[in-house]
């Protein structure tokens, strides 16, 4: 009996001891599929970017062409609960005429309560002076996005314009020359 109490005691004693540890983690995960190379430079690469984010309907909070950043953010409302989308893109220059490009995504659940403070009288008649309605917004969930999915379609939309954008000068060339 007593080595079966010593034993458990070490078990409860070692597995305090085996705690989560992020900063170990952080090199045990899979590779990332959120990095792409484009044939382009930063600035068409970054010009490029900002036009796709526009179109997916983001707002850009924060940019800095000369650092390749953008921070951009999303809302959505489903009922009660806001769903807050931020994406974060940096472009770091690779070689000539080729960038590196970095799309990290951030969702948060955020939930509407309101509570209802008023004061009644035989639970009919509102009483003066007392309460009324209290909004308050609470996180529900924060998760970084590793939906493979997504990060292909927002390199494929910045592959298609950037062919796009090749492809104007083209024309207007050739609109000139008539």
């Amino acid at each position: 009996m007593r080595r079966f109490v010593c034993l458990l005691c070490l078990v409860f004693f070692l597995s305090g001891c085996a705690t989560f540890s992020p900063s170990k983690e952080v090199f045990k995960e899979k590779a990332t599929y959120n990095s792409k190379e484009f044939s382009v430079s930063n600035d068409i690469l970054y010009q490029v970017i900002i036009k796709v984010i526009y179109s997916q309907n983001f707002a850009i909070e924060n940019e800095d062409k000369e650092k390749g950043f953008i921070l951009a953010k999303r809302y959505f409302q489903k009922g009660k609960r806001n769903i807050i989308l931020v994406l974060q893109a940096k472009i770091i220059p690779d070689k000539e005429d080729k960038s590196l490009l970095y799309l990290n995504a951030l969702q948060t659940t955020e939930r509407l309560f309101v509570a209802d403070r008023t004061r009644f009288f035989l639970w009919l008649i509102p009483l003066p002076g007392g309460g009324g309605k209290e909004a308050s917004k609470i996180k529900e969930e924060e998760k970084i996005i590793e939906d493979k999915e997504f990060y292909q379609r927002f390199f494929k939309e910045i592959e298609e314009e950037i062919k796009k954008s090749k492809e104007e000068p083209k024309d207007k060339v050739e609109e000139k020359k008539e």
